[in-house]
């Protein structure tokens, strides 16, 4: 059996492209032995970093016909079209090329609608636009409806890989998934981030005139990452005689501007440091040396840095409606009040208090590490159980 496994994001995308190479990675060493894999990607400056991760892919642009039937393809009458003239796009017909017999969609995506023979494994991060469809990401200029409109195929999936119970639970009760056909997957933290104690670190905090210390919030600037809760607690702690310096990491999704508007008219400019996109042994030597991370975001069930927070050793401060993900290994707070992210900021700064949240997130890491195993062997069997089924219609 081959099994098509396809990337659509680009580094860009930020902790979502990281945990899909994560997947590409475990789908590999899972299928060794027992399958073939195909890696497609619709970016080619993401072969380079494939190969950094020893992973060989091809390229695939979409064409017009690709996008249409990815747009519109879930509407009764373009179906009605396909089944009339039985028209397979372009992107099929390369996976039908090369013999696949099954495609694993390593991200959220539309493209799951060019798909009219062969069947699909889904990747779904969150629910979050139904949580929290207040968030202009979420509903503005139609963002709800297309995130509704993939969430449509879940019926269809042979099987839906999520990062949490929650996230399985949630998806069964609001589009009607059997249980059965939704897989918890762990997320695992960026696998070009080793927690390298080797690297240069004192060379990289001084390029950016940094000393250990600081907090750091690794985070794409889009509204529900919260960064203007951590403005606000910056103000209260300066009322305190407190001036803790904050970094920032990550690209602009429409909020930056908002955020450092803030920030200059708070006058907390020499306390709030904005580093946009950084290097990976760069981000690695940002972990291994701040306070803390810092992450009042609204958006889960779970998210990527606090694992790294984690291999890193660095303690975490979270969101409390997200504690499930933590088990204990973080300090929480209200990501709507700014008092509590001030307090934990404080407290993070006690010996005691940062060896105790090390120590769990140590302990946290390893509890996650059993559970991806464990559904590591359950993905491999309904691969395996698949390639039996797949036998009464396929070669």
């Amino acid at each position: 059996m081959r099994i098509a496994v396809v990337l659509e994001d680009t580094i860009s995308a930020g902790g979502g492209f990281n945990q899909a190479l994560n997947a590409i990675i475990q789908i590999e060493r899972i299928s060794r032995g027992n399958f073939d894999c195909l890696i497609v990607s619709s970016y080619p400056e993401n072969l380079s970093l494939l190969k950094e991760l020893g992973v060989s892919a091809i390229t695939f642009k979409p064409s017009l016909l690709d996008k249409i039937i990815g747009a519109l393809g879930d509407y009764e009458l373009t179906r009605r079209v396909l089944r009339r003239f039985k028209w397979i796009s372009p992107f099929e017909k390369l996976l039908l090329s090369r013999e696949c017999d099954l495609v694993y969609f390593v991200t959220p995506t539309a493209r799951v609608a060019c798909l009219q023979s062969i069947n699909f494994i889904l990747t779904i991060w969150d629910n979050c636009h139904r949580d929290f469809p207040e968030f202009p990401e979420v509903r503005s200029y139609g963002e709800f409806k297309r995130r509704e409109y993939i969430y449509n195929f879940l019926p269809l999936a042979y099987l839906t890989l999520v990062d949490s119970d929650e996230l399985a639970i949630c998806l069964h009760q609001r589009y009607g998934v059997d249980r059965d056909r939704l897989l918890t997957m762990p997320f695992s933290p960026n696998p070009m981030l080793k927690a390298d104690l080797s690297i240069d670190s004192k060379a990289i905090l001084d390029e950016y005139k940094l000393k250990p210390g600081f907090f750091l919030y690794p985070a794409q600037f889009w509204p529900h990452k919260n960064h203007i809760r951590i403005v606000q607690a910056l103000t209260l702690l300066k009322s305190q005689g407190e001036d803790p310096i904050v970094v920032f990491v990550g690209g602009d999704k429409g909020n930056q501007g908002v955020v450092m508007d803030s920030v200059t008219l708070a006058g907390l400019k020499d306390q709030i440091l904005n580093l946009g996109f950084v290097p990976t042994d760069h981000l690695d030597a940002l972990y291994q040396n701040c306070c803390a991370v810092v992450m009042p975001t609204y958006f889960g069930p779970t998210n990527l840095p606090p694992l790294e927070a984690w291999q890193a050793l660095a303690p975490l401060i979270y969101s409390q409606h997200l504690a499930q993900q933590c088990n204990g290994a973080a300090l929480l707070i209200d990501p709507d009040d700014p008092h509590t992210l001030a307090n934990a900021m404080l407290q993070s700064k006690q010996t005691s208090v940062r060896n105790e949240l090390v120590r769990c997130g140590e302990r946290r890491l390893i509890e996650i590490d059993e559970k991806r195993s464990q559904a590591e062997v359950k993905f491999e069997a309904h691969l395996m159980s698949f390639q039996q089924r797949c036998s009464t219609w396929s070669q």
